[in-house]
């Protein structure tokens, strides 16, 4: 684990799993992933359930024979937490938080219509032309969005070339923005930190330390 950075450099020094304390070079070390936090006691998914929570009763703690329902917390009926759910038939049943599981979000609603990528449009977006409505042949050709040239937000485009085109919104689809290259300066070095769980990747640092 790193205790402090010991240059302006940002080499660490770490403390091995030994106790042992060592300075290493940046480039030696690459930073492990956290390890997931376990979920909290006290029922599937009770850590989210809320007031709206979509819910599948899997539990049969509760009386009245309910498991594998569906429904809606309303409201939370004890200092416990256990929910009070409008199941899908329009029934108010309270339960034990231990038979509830909350269910994911819907998934997000789809993107509406207006060419592909629209959604995304705005000035500065890269686009490449992917249909053929607007005249002058530029499919396939990719630009910048300057602006919007009417309330239909159509878009007016510079292309490569630096002729400026006004095109129909159908016509045109935005590019994903380029990743950032990860910063130089040894694997991993961009995320660690003080506290940061570490791997001696590396054999610069004299001492013979790699894989510890």
């Amino acid at each position: 684990e790193i205790t402090r950075f010991i240059d302006a450099s940002h080499n660490p020094e770490v403390r091995l799993e030994s106790g042992q304390l060592v300075s290493v070079y940046k480039d030696d070390v690459k930073a492990l992933p956290s390890a997931s936090p376990l979920p909290p006691p006290g029922g599937l998914g009770s850590a989210v359930l809320k007031i709206g929570s979509k819910v599948e009763i899997v539990g049969s703690k509760t009386p009245g024979g309910h498991k594998g329902k569906k429904g809606e917390v309303t409201r939370f009926v004890d200092a416990s937490n256990n929910p009070e759910i409008k199941l899908e038939g329009g029934q108010l049943v309270s339960f034990y938080k231990d038979d509830v599981k909350a269910l994911p979000d819907v998934p997000a609603a789809l993107p509406p219509p207006g060419g592909l990528g629209s959604a995304v449009l705005k000035v500065g977006s890269k686009v490449q032309i992917i249909g053929s409505k607007t005249p002058g042949g530029h499919l396939g050709k990719k630009g910048e969005i300057t602006r919007f040239i009417d309330a239909s937000h159509n878009p007016e485009v510079r292309l490569e070339s630096g002729q400026l085109v006004s095109v129909y919104k159908d016509d045109v689809k935005a590019l994903p923005s380029a990743s950032p290259l990860p910063p130089p300066g040894g694997l991993g070095s961009a995320v660690l930190k003080i506290g940061s769980k570490v791997e001696i990747v590396g054999s610069k640092t004299p001492g013979g330390h790699k894989g510890k």
